[in-house]
């Protein structure tokens, strides 16, 4: 029997996995700990509600037009990294102090992994074993599963068809919240769709991506944000979007 994880070997991860600097090994570790610890669930809560009103205090201050061609001119006086570093002139310590705060003021805001980057590392969490399902399409309807574990009711595609079996679903954790994961079979292929309402950062286009060796892509229907994931190639994970934006859900 496996040793489950306690609060004090958890609680010093929760930093690194809200900033998505943990392995996929101790990311899977943390996300089963406070799966069932409401303690550390909660301490974890809050660390990402700390993160969200830092964000929220807006404490970037953009910068003058007038410091902006300054900063180019001197820029452009500069014909190596070398002259670059040059002590700089008196007068110039007022530009480089105030680069110096934006920089410091940027350091402050947390930044983790990008959605592109999230998923990947959860399509890759999801092919550990024991992993990939929370329901199989074998033996439940995977829709009304997804209604009883969200807040939200993720559309659910039959593609067999087409030749992506529905292999069933899970409930995962992305962005910040949970979100439905529907899984697909291609072949010897899995397909993970992550599904979850979409929010005005979803709208704007997402160019297909590779992240860790699998293909990534982005789109929006029915008011979803979805974005699949696959060791497919580029090319036929595009035919997959292709295929889902024009099927209509169970």
């Amino acid at each position: 029997m496996i040793d489950k994880p306690g609060c004090d070997e958890i609680e010093p991860l929760l930093n690194g996995l809200l900033d998505g600097e943990l392995d996929a090994a101790h990311t899977l570790k943390c996300e089963q700990h406070l799966s069932a610890c409401a303690a550390c669930a909660d301490a974890y809560q809050k660390l990402i509600a700390q993160r969200n009103l830092i964000r929220a205090a807006n404490l970037r201050e953009a910068a003058p037009e007038r410091l902006h061609r300054r900063v180019r001119h001197m820029l452009d006086r500069k014909n190596s990294a070398t002259a670059f570093l040059r002590p700089l002139h008196r007068a110039a310590w007022p530009i480089a102090a105030a680069l110096a705060a934006g920089l410091l003021v940027f350091a402050l805001v947390p930044r983790g992994p990008d959605l592109g980057e999230q998923v990947a590392q959860s399509h890759v969490r999801s092919l550990m074993a024991n992993h990939l399902l929370d329901v199989a399409s074998a033996d439940h309807n995977v829709k009304p599963w997804f209604a009883g574990h969200l807040d939200f009711a993720p559309p659910v595609y039959d593609l067999a068809s087409q030749g992506y079996v529905l292999a069933g679903g899970r409930v995962d954790y992305l962005n910040a919240r949970p979100v439905a994961a529907v899984v697909y079979r291609h072949n010897a292929h899995v397909i993970n769709l992550f599904i979850w309402p979409e929010r005005p950062a979803d709208l704007a286009p997402v160019a297909p991506q590779v992240r860790d060796g699998y293909a990534v892509r982005h789109w929006t229907k029915l008011g979803m944000s979805c974005w699949a994931v696959s060791d497919l190639s580029a090319g036929e994970l595009a035919r997959f979007e292709e295929i889902v934006r024009r099927s209509k859900p169970v």
